[in-house]
C-alpha cells in the first residue's frame, strides 16, 4: 500500500515538473516573440508565481553559475577568494546588466498599461 502511494506521489511530481518545464519553455520562446503580452499573461492574467520565479532564475543563471564556480575554483586553487575577477566576469556581468535591462523593461511596460 506504502509502495503504491510512494509511486502514485512519484508520477505526480514527475507530470508536474514536464509541466512546468514545458511551461517555462513556452514563455522563453514568448518572449522573444511578443515579450508584451508574455509578461502581462504571466504578471496580470495568470499571476503564475512559479512560473515567474523560474523565469528570473533562468535570467539570473549565467552571473550565479559563473559566481559559484569562481568561489569554488578560488578555494580549491588559492585557499582563498581573490580579489582580480578577470575579463570573463565582466562579459557575464555585461550579458546579465542587459538581459535584466530587457526584463525590466517589459515589466515596467506592463505594469503601467495595467
Amino acid at each position: 500500500m506504502i509502495r503504491k502511494r510512494i509511486k502514485k506521489i512519484g508520477e505526480l511530481i514527475f507530470l508536474i515538473t514536464i509541466r512546468q518545464i514545458w511551461k517555462l519553455l513556452c514563455n522563453l520562446y514568448h518572449m522573444i516573440e511578443e515579450p508584451f503580452l508574455t509578461f502581462k499573461k504571466l504578471i496580470v492574467k495568470d499571476r503564475d508565481k512559479s512560473q515567474i520565479f523560474l523565469v528570473v532564475i533562468v535570467f539570473l543563471m549565467p552571473l550565479l553559475a559563473y559566481s559559484v564556480a569562481r568561489i569554488i575554483w578560488d578555494y580549491y586553487r588559492f585557499g582563498m577568494i581573490i580579489n582580480g575577477v578577470g575579463i570573463f566576469f565582466l562579459i557575464v556581468s555585461g550579458v546579465e546588466f542587459f538581459l535584466l535591462a530587457y526584463l525590466g523593461y517589459w515589466i515596467i511596460r506592463v505594469i503601467k498599461n495595467k
